[in-house]
């Protein structure tokens, strides 16, 4: 009776180290689940602001793609990326192996200081993508200094940060400061 007892106990001892090794092993991920930085943006901004400003992001096949705002216009999916990589993303001073991914909103319109974007950058280039977002929040500062009093106020309100989970963000438009906290907070989660 002692002998059938002791192999039932080491199969379950046997069972419950097997549970505890796998409790103990990794998922294979190495990184968290990508963000949706399209998302992000179009939460943490106004409906008026999602519904006048695309958000546009790299998509696939080397192309940008944009959803809300006026994307919806374009019948041509070339000709969308055309101005997203000619008109709006050198408005941000960002280059082709700046980054890993990103999402923006710009406004093409020299008349308004708008802007915002995630950016998650490539492997050392943090510091030039932040120099970059500066760059773009001293020419609208410069543009609207003695232009627009009220564009200027928001171009002075700007902010660029870099984030602990390690993207640069740039809030530059109305209630800066709500915005830039609705994006940390779900860059944090």
């Amino acid at each position: 009776m002692k002998l059938p007892f002791k192999r039932l106990l080491a199969a379950l001892l046997a069972a419950l180290t097997l549970l505890a090794l796998a409790g103990c092993g990794s998922s294979g991920k190495t990184d968290a689940a990508p963000k949706d930085y399209t998302q992000i943006l179009h939460d943490a901004r106004p409906d008026e602001d999602n519904e006048y400003y695309m958000i546009f992001s790299p998509g696939k096949e080397g192309k940008f793609t944009a959803q809300y705002g006026y994307s919806e216009s374009y019948e041509d999916a070339d000709q969308l990326d055309e101005e997203i990589r000619n008109m709006l993303l050198p408005l941000l001073n960002l280059e082709e192996g700046d980054y890993t991914d990103f999402s923006a909103s710009v406004s093409g319109m020299m008349v308004q200081s708008y802007a915002l974007a995630i950016v998650k950058p490539a492997e050392g280039r943090q510091e030039a993508v932040k120099q970059a977002l500066l760059d773009f929040v001293t020419s609208e500062q410069s543009s609207m200094e003695h232009y627009l009093e009220d564009q200027y106020a928001i171009a002075k309100a700007a902010k660029v940060e870099v984030v602990p989970s390690g993207e640069v963000v740039l809030v530059c438009c109305e209630n800066s400061d709500a915005v830039l906290s609705a994006i940390k907070t779900a860059l944090a989660a």
